[in-house]
């Protein structure tokens, strides 16, 4: 789904669909593999619980994916190999490389685990944010109907 489709779709199925990807982040997350230490591994649970519980647009919830985020954020600098430069774009025969050089980030086995995870965690948190923005607004719209 893109931005457009999470303002566009009922608030019902949004809020649904918010619920289900929290409980199923918390459910499907493997924490083993993307924790630290026991203590990291503590902490990430009791975020999960907080992300997991019924109000997904509360400040808790949106406050747990982004330090969930901060963490795996930390811990993918630390599986950090390298870097190594990448082309894209096409050799022309007349006017030579037409294109960019972009820096690529080499992660471990672990550390691309913890990519992946980030990115869904991240659009975990946009649902999370459209539809508290959202709410917000119908609220707003209702009290200045209602006065």
């Amino acid at each position: 789904m893109n931005d457009i489709q999470l303002y566009v779709m009922p608030i019902e199925e949004l809020a649904a669909r918010t619920i289900v990807a929290c409980r199923a982040l918390a459910e499907d997350l493997p924490v083993n593999l993307l924790s630290a230490d026991a203590h990291q591994h503590r902490h990430i649970r009791g975020l999960l619980n907080d992300i997991s519980g019924d109000d997904p647009a509360g400040p808790r919830a949106l406050q747990s994916v982004d330090m969930l985020v901060d963490i795996l954020r930390a811990e993918r600098e630390t599986e950090t190999l390298g870097y190594e430069d990448v082309f894209e774009g096409e050799n022309d025969p007349e006017y030579g490389a037409a294109g960019a050089v972009y820096r690529h980030r080499v992660l471990s086995e672990r550390g691309e685990a913890i990519e992946a995870w980030s990115n869904k965690l991240l659009y975990l948190a946009r649902m999370m944010q459209v539809l508290n923005a959202r709410l917000c607004g119908e609220r707003m719209v209702n009290r200045r109907f209602a006065g």
